[in-house]
């Protein structure tokens, strides 16, 4: 009878235990796998913290200009050799006796693209473009296109543009003036130099036109200042 009593009170304490066993390990498995997802979640913020945070170091002034070095650029090229700069008067109709500085560089759509300054010093003021082109290609142009455009075997004559490539001898200069004299130009003036500010509409110079050749230009009258640049120190 005894035995019959301890048995079932050990049964009865078993019945007890091993619900909260199963509790236990329950909770501990629960616990694992909630510790196990909080640590890997860590990891992944961590490794994304550091990919997206990566910030590149801002270069000084030094190092942008020395990788801008190495860099061609569009402007890469203008006035540089083998003829130089050549510089012109009877470029601008308001002011033709102002010699107008040519820095001109091949392009792959015409001859040859210019930029226009005037003076050669280095606070020049850039005043407007000349766009040359082949004889053949200016034959191909729409008649109400042809007298925007002048002809340099003309114009570069002593008494008319008088061009002078400043960094070539005489024997150089002529040789570049006949390879360039069966060509035409279009100048267009972005800032007229009698003007303070780039004020009215570009203009089509009409280099050719009578009142630009019978203009009197001489050592007298020429300008190599721009007429708004004549007060900055050069």
């Amino acid at each position: 009878m005894n035995h019959s009593k301890s048995w079932s009170f050990v049964s009865q304490s078993n019945n007890k235990i091993i619900p909260i066993a199963l509790s236990i390990l329950l909770f501990i498995g629960i616990y694992v796998i909630a510790f196990s997802i909080q640590q890997y979640s860590i990891v992944q913020v961590q490794g994304q913290s550091n990919t997206n945070t990566t910030v590149a170091t801002p270069m000084n002034a030094t190092q942008v200009n020395a990788i801008s070095a190495n860099t061609t650029k569009p402007v890469d090229g203008y006035g540089g050799p083998p003829t130089g700069p050549l510089n012109a008067v009877r470029h601008v109709f308001d002011d033709p006796t102002l010699r107008v500085y040519h820095f001109c560089k091949t392009n792959d759509k015409v001859m040859m693209v210019c930029q226009l300054y005037d003076s050669i010093s280095p606070n020049a003021t850039l005043i407007g473009v000349e766009y040359m082109v082949d004889s053949k290609t200016y034959q191909a142009l729409p008649d109400r296109e042809k007298p925007n455009w002048h002809y340099h075997k003309e114009e570069f004559s002593p008494d008319r543009a008088n061009p002078i490539f400043p960094l070539l001898n005489d024997q150089q200069q002529k040789e570049w003036l006949v390879k360039l004299s069966d060509s035409y130009g279009k100048v267009i003036v972005t800032w007229n130099p009698v003007d303070t500010l780039p004020v009215f509409p570009p203009q089509i110079q009409q280099v050719q036109h009578p009142f630009m050749v019978d203009q009197t230009v001489n050592n007298n009258t020429e300008k190599y200042v721009g007429s708004f640049n004549q007060t900055l120190d050069y």
